[in-house]
C-alpha cells in the first residue's frame, strides 16, 4: 500500500567543531619530581572529542619537535602524553597549542549497520525523507539526504535504533507556535555509538525524555515522549546520523524493513516497526549478552 503525502522537511545538523572558547575541554600539565611533562584534557561533557595537541617549541626531550599528537578523550580526566627528560635534573622546555573536534576521529562509521525502527513494535512506520538547507536553496551538486522524519502520533514512545551511550539531552524547548515547520531549538536526545557515529532523535514532548547524559541505551529501549502536534506536519519524529569522518557528516542508514528485508526505507511505503532479538544484542559484549538474555 502506497501514501500519497509530499513534506518538505529541513534539518539542521550538530556543529562538530567547537570554538576553544566554549571551554568544553580543557587541557593541563603536571609536572613530576623525576622532571616528566605530563598533559591531561578534562571534560564535564559526556560527548566525545577527539584533541590535537602540538608543540610549537620542545626543549630537552626526544618527543619531535612540531609533533601532532592526538587523542579521544571522554567524560572526566583523561592522560594525553608524557614528556621525558633527555638529561637528567634539567626542565623540559615546551611551549603548546591544543584544539578539539567533537567526535572520535579515530573510529571509522559502519555504514553498512543496520538500525530498527524507533518506534514501538508493532507500529505502522511511515517515513518522509529531510534534506539539507543547500537542496532548498537550489544549489546544484550540493542536494544531501539528512534524515528521516517519522509520522507519529503526539504522546507515542520513541525507542532507540541502536544502542550506545546518551551525550546530549535538551529538554522543556518545545516550541508552541501553531503551523511552524522548523524551530532551531527543540527537545532532542543525542546517543554516540561504537562506530563514531551519532544519532538525534528530535521534538519530544517538554518533560518527556527518560534518559540522560551518560546513560547506556540498548536497541529498542525507550528514549522518551514524542509532541511535535504544533507542526504543519502534525507530530513527528526527525531523526538522523551523523559522523565526523564522512564528508557530508550524515548519511541514511539502513533499516530492519521486514523479515525478508533491510535496507532504506521509501517515502509513501507503509512498514511494520519489529525490534527482533538477533539485532538487538548485535553490538553486545559477551557479558551483557548473558545479562540480557538472562531476563528474556
Amino acid at each position: 500500500m502506497k501514501l500519497r503525502h509530499n513534506f518538505l522537511f529541513l534539518i539542521m545538523l550538530p556543529v562538530l567543531a567547537v570554538a576553544q572558547s566554549d571551554k568544553v575541554v580543557e587541557v593541563t600539565y603536571e609536572r613530576s619530581d623525576k622532571g616528566e611533562v605530563t598533559f591531561y584534557a578534562t571534560t564535564d561533557s559526556h560527548t566525545p572529542y577527539t584533541v590535537t595537541l602540538s608543540f610549537p617549541r620542545l626543549n630537552n626531550t626526544s618527543y619531535p619537535e612540531g609533533s601532532i599528537h592526538e587523542t579521544f578523550i571522554h567524560f572526566g580526566k583523561t592522560r594525553l602524553l608524557t614528556l621525558r627528560p633527555s638529561t637528567e635534573n634539567v626542565s623540559i622546555g615546551f611551549s603548546y597549542r591544543y584544539t578539539y573536534r567533537k567526535g572520535n576521529f579515530l573510529l571509522k562509521a559502519d555504514t553498512n549497520f543496520v538500525y530498527l525502527f524507533p518506534l514501538a513494535e508493532g507500529k505502522t512506520v511511515r517515513v518522509n525523507r529531510m534534506y539539507s538547507l543547500d537542496r532548498i536553496l537550489g544549489k546544484e551538486g550540493q542536494k544531501r539526504l539528512t534524515g528521516l522524519a517519522f509520522h507519529t502520533t503526539a504522546g507515542d514512545t520513541i525507542f532507540a535504533a541502536r544502542g550506545g551511550e546518551v551525550t546530549e539531552v535538551n529538554d522543556n524547548s518545545a516550541s508552541t507556535s501553531e503551523g511552524t515547520s522548523f524551530q532551531a531549538t527543540e527537545n532532542y536526545v543525542e546517543v554516540f555509538h561504537k562506530d563514531g557515529t551519532f544519532a538525534r532523535y528530535k521534538l519530544f514532548r517538554d518533560g518527556g525524555i527518560f534518559v540522560s547524559p551518560g546513560d547506556e541505551v540498548i536497541p529498542g529501549q525507550p528514549l522518551g515522549i514524542i509532541g511535535g502536534e504544533n507542526y504543519k506536519q502534525g507530530s513527528h519524529l526527525r531523526f538522523n546520523v551523523y559522523c565526523p569522518d564522512l564528508k557530508d557528516y550524515s548519511y541514511m542508514p539502513d533499516f530492519y524493513l521486514s523479515p525478508e528485508k533491510t535496507g532504506k526505507p521509501e517515502e509513501h511505503e507503509i512498514y511494520v516497526s519489529e525490534h527482533p532479538l538477533p539485532f538487538v544484542i548485535q553490538e553486545m559484549g559477551k557479558k551483557a549478552k548473558k545479562k540480557f538474555l538472562s531476563k528474556e
